[in-house]
């Protein structure tokens, strides 16, 4: 999967959000840590390793 990506379509306002499950999580937190706006981009954790980000313009700018 290309996070770098899915988090600029996030910000873009092309996708809603992004669903990572425990086994993909190392790969997103990689791209997640480059991302200029990371700091805009919440997570929500559900069960079982389950996070759901999504962008926020108002959190941390």
């Amino acid at each position: 999967m290309d996070y770098t990506m899915m988090l600029n379509d996030l910000v873009a306002g092309k996708r809603q959000t992004i669903e990572v499950d425990e086994s993909n999580f190392f790969a997103f937190n990689q791209a997640w840590k480059t991302f200029n706006l990371r700091k805009q981009i919440v997570g929500e954790a559900q069960i079982n390793g389950h996070v759901i980000y999504r962008f926020s313009e108002s959190d941390n700018k």
